[in-house]
């Protein structure tokens, strides 16, 4: 008699594994829950992934967030990725080590979230939306020893201590306010930078030389940015307005600047102020410099008088810092 209930109960727990790796779409997951509730230890099968659970595809995106309520808020900037090999590509580029630390911003219900995860990544994400923290909280819980979740806005979070990667599909709106914070306003500054932004944005930053603008000329300053990808608007839920491309971002392990970087960014906002019109004009308007001050300067530095900000090399910007921003400088010693 004893023989005969040991096998049912092993009949009855292969049922439930195999209904769980048979799950083609989320909304069968509440009747898995069920067998489960009804039938062995939960724990006997919280290690078992579902294979064929994949975020990416569009009717299980759509089952998973009906299952957990979720409706995507455009103040947040949720447009959640639908392809996987785009998704793929993302986590590739990561160039990812087991172990490795990855901070992502704005993870969602963790379509990438799962990827880095899988990969062996220590995830520390950061969410401001607490909606959507439970569908997180479900999608990850095999790997939830490896999941640090901060429910803050990006600009209130403190980066972790040594190494890490930046990876995140990036609410669009908060592109140059997160580089700043990331390269400007962080001392431990990421390694590695992958951004899913707007392609617009991508071109610019990773433009060439004679057409950088402020974005692009702070991030060559930490790093060296490259152009991956383009990801097309349908390739979204909901589909934004534009395209998107993916930007990664390689940093120095020290900046081509010798001065404070706020100070230096500073500098740079002061040039960009008035991008179209000449150099000079702008400064002398912006940091309140006469004629005679701005002249020597462009003399010394080899500029051209009707040059404009686009047309000033790094070099350059660090050296009209350290003049026109001395006094400030002399205090942060």
């Amino acid at each position: 008699m004893q023989n005969i209930t040991d096998t049912d109960e092993v009949k009855k727990k292969n049922k439930i594994v195999e209904k769980i790796l048979s799950i083609t779409k989320v909304s069968e997951v509440a009747e898995v829950k069920e067998i489960k509730n009804s039938a062995i230890n939960t724990d006997d099968i919280s290690t078992i992934t579902p294979n064929t659970f994949d975020l990416t595809d569009p009717r299980t995106l759509r089952d998973f967030l009906k299952l957990h309520k979720i409706w995507t808020k455009k103040k947040f900037g949720q447009n959640f990725l639908q392809c996987r090999e785009s998704l793929e590509h993302i986590v590739k580029l990561g160039e990812l080590s087991a172990g490795e630390r990855v901070v992502e911003v704005g993870p969602g219900h963790g379509v990438l979230t799962r990827e880095l995860l899988q990969e062996g990544a220590i995830v520390n994400a950061v969410e401001i939306d607490p909606d959507v923290l439970p569908a997180l909280s479900a999608s990850t819980r095999q790997w939830k020893k490896n999941l640090t979740v901060d429910n803050c806005h990006v600009l209130d979070f403190n980066p972790p201590q040594g190494k890490y990667k930046f990876i995140a599909n990036i609410p669009y709106h908060l592109t140059s306010p997160i580089l700043r914070k990331f390269l400007i306003d962080t001392e431990n500054k990421p390694t590695k930078l992958v951004m899913l932004v707007q392609k617009e944005v991508a071109e610019k930053i990773a433009c060439k030389d004679e057409k950088n603008s402020l974005l692009s000329i702070m991030v060559k300053t930490f790093g060296t940015p490259s152009y991956a990808f383009t990801v097309t608007a349908e390739k979204f839920f909901p589909a934004p307005k534009v395209d998107s491309a993916v930007l990664v971002i390689d940093t120095f392990e020290k900046p081509l600047i010798n001065i404070p970087s706020k100070i230096y960014f500073e500098m740079l906002f002061a040039g960009f102020s008035s991008p179209r019109k000449k150099l000079k004009n702008a400064l002398m308007k912006r940091l309140m410099l006469t004629k005679s001050q701005v002249d020597p300067v462009f003399e010394e530095l080899n500029l051209d008088h009707d040059c404009r900000a686009q047309n000033v090399t790094i070099p350059q910007w660090e050296a009209m810092t350290k003049v026109f921003f001395k006094d400030y400088l002399d205090k942060a010693k």
